[in-house]
């Protein structure tokens, strides 16, 4: 699913709870009627990209491509940030 609007707020969280890997979990809003308004970026982009700090992207608008999982999450693939495109390969 192509979504598009504005990161309202973001944290990072645990996923599994108590295991090291992190998550960022993405507050949206501006999307579409019944699109979801909780995305997730995996750990993997996280890697990628070490400055990607919750900070950074309050306030700012986005486009990415999410695939609903196995537990009803919204995983990001592919999300774009003032035009920088960022993806877990």
């Amino acid at each position: 699913m192509i979504l598009k609007g504005f990161i309202r707020d973001a944290e990072l969280r645990e996923h599994p709870e108590g295991s090291e890997t992190v998550e960022m979990v993405l507050k949206v809003q501006g999307v579409g009627p019944g699109q979801p308004r909780v995305l997730v970026v995996p750990f993997g982009i996280l890697l990628e990209q070490p400055d990607l700090e919750p900070e950074a992207v309050r306030g700012r608008s986005f486009a990415a491509e999410a695939e609903c999982d196995s537990e009803g999450r919204w995983l990001v693939g592919v999300i774009t940030l003032a035009g920088k495109a960022l993806r877990e390969d």
